[in-house]
């Protein structure tokens, strides 16, 4: 546009609704004279027949032309135009004194115009440079359309060079036939219609060539009928994302395979105790047998539990707890204990499911050896609560007759309970307990962040809020 102006390498439509003048500096060149030659005709003709007020202000036209498309020429245009309405003056109105004051006040008037409208030029054509290289460097998609017709009035080398367009194309299509689908590009119009903008929107566009590509786009109002959009390209990403989630997919097909298969040698485990309890030569021996098949047992249920998991890794203690309850009191000589089982939207690790499944046999174990005399009322409860600082409280009780006063749990020199000690140790937690009305036992150890985050999808997976109760 003006001789500061440098080429611009993005595109433009013929009928560029922000570009109403000529750009061209040849063209405005040859304006500006044909002007300036027409400006001191007209002041020739207007002194030779006596007008001498107003012709002056014609020779303002070509300085202020001048000065806006050649600022570095603005105030040479001025000289030359103030210099010829002097020599016109003095030649067609006279040489005294107030006709030479009159013409060079007003020879300082275009000296002041010029440089004024040379320092507007200088600033427009600044921020002109400015705009064109923000969209020209931007590596975001940037495009300007009609919103009633979808014509494309601007756009930038990051929205024309993914789609295979060269930056010297003279036509591209209409912004909503780049769309592959044409409801994508509907609701895009709409929604800047009615909300003024839209952000992060997902979209497919056509190349050139008709290949789709994935891009998100931003968009809002843009002077009048025109909507502003920035895209970014997004389909090496998506590709990315998507061989990701193929990969991990895979990688839990197989994950779940390896819990399955050591679930499956579990069970063979179990097989050879139950072959060697049946040799066995007495109860003691027998039971013995039993605890090693109870404690393979619970270990080869997080392995089933894990498989099954909608959660990779981590298991539901809600159903995980409740089979392992159900299993143990199944294998007992009281079958008909009652159990009931709560640790709604409680997931655990395999490090804390493993103790805490095992912890629970020996207690339950416990429980169905000693505590009760008979199976009719004879009840067993568990409850997990996470609580906001990242304690988990896991509470076994039973209502049987309940411990001796003389018992020393913590000295207890009993297998079993050496192995909850154990346990309680790894999990770096704690145990108390109380024996009145039953035997009271409760547990406390920190989840991890894993396992608190897992909290808020138990809001997503209804069965784990139920309380699971048999006899």
């Amino acid at each position: 546009m003006n001789d500061q102006a440098h080429e611009y390498h993005s595109w433009k439509g013929t009928d560029n609704p922000f570009v109403q003048i000529p750009e061209d500096p040849g063209t405005m060149g040859i304006l500006i004279v044909i002007v300036t030659l027409l400006t001191i005709g007209v002041a020739v003709f207007s002194l030779t027949y006596g007008i001498t007020d107003l012709y002056q202000y014609l020779f303002l036209l070509p300085i202020v032309m001048t000065a806006y498309f050649f600022p570095r020429r603005g105030i040479a245009a001025s000289v030359v135009m103030g210099l010829s309405l002097i020599a016109l003056d003095l030649l067609f109105i006279g040489k005294s004194l107030p006709v030479l004051s009159r013409a060079c006040f007003t020879f300082g008037v275009f000296l002041g115009i010029g440089g004024i409208i040379t320092i507007l030029s200088g600033n427009i054509s600044g921020l002109k440079q400015r705009y064109q290289d923000i969209l020209a460097m931007s590596e975001a998609g940037i495009v300007i359309f009609d919103r009633t017709t979808g014509h494309i009035t601007e756009a930038n080398p990051g929205f024309l060079a993914p789609l295979g367009y060269e930056t010297t194309q003279s036509e591209l299509p209409a912004f909503g036939n780049l769309f592959s689908n044409a409801k994508q590009y509907h609701d895009l119009a709409d929604d800047v219609k009615t909300d003024g903008r839209i952000t992060d929107r997902k979209c497919t566009l056509l190349t050139s060539s008709g290949a789709l590509r994935h891009f998100q786009i931003s968009a809002r109002e843009f002077s009048g009928p025109f909507i502003l959009c920035t895209l970014m390209d997004v389909t090496e990403r998506k590709q990315f994302e998507d061989s990701l989630r193929q990969s991990l997919a895979e990688k839990e097909i197989l994950l779940k395979e390896v819990h399955h298969r050591v679930k499956n040698n579990m069970q063979v485990i179990i097989s050879l105790l139950e072959l060697n309890a049946l040799r066995a030569e007495n109860e003691t021996e027998r039971f013995q047998y039993a605890e090693m098949q109870g404690r393979v047992m619970t270990m080869a249920l997080i392995h089933e539990k894990l498989y099954q998991s909608p959660v990779s890794g981590s298991i539901g203690a809600q159903e995980y707890f409740s089979d392992l309850l159900k299993n143990v009191v199944s294998a007992s000589a009281t079958p008909g204990v009652i159990c009931s089982v709560q640790a709604p939207g409680i997931f655990l690790d395999i490090d804390k499911a493993i103790p805490c499944g095992l912890i629970i046999n020996e207690l339950a174990t416990n429980s169905l050896k000693y505590a009760f005399r008979e199976p009719a009322g004879s009840e067993i409860h568990l409850t997990l609560a996470a609580g906001r600082n990242g304690v988990c409280l896991m509470v076994f009780s039973d209502n049987g007759t309940g411990l001796p006063a003389s018992y020393d749990f913590s000295a207890s020199e009993t297998l079993g309970i050496k192995l909850v000690h154990m346990l309680i140790r790894q999990l770096k937690g704690t145990i108390t307990l109380t024996s009145h009305g039953g035997t009271y036992y409760c547990i406390q150890f920190p989840l991890n962040q894993h396992e608190m985050e897992l909290r808020d999808f138990a809001d997503h997976v209804r069965e784990q809020t139920t309380i699971s109760h048999w006899a």
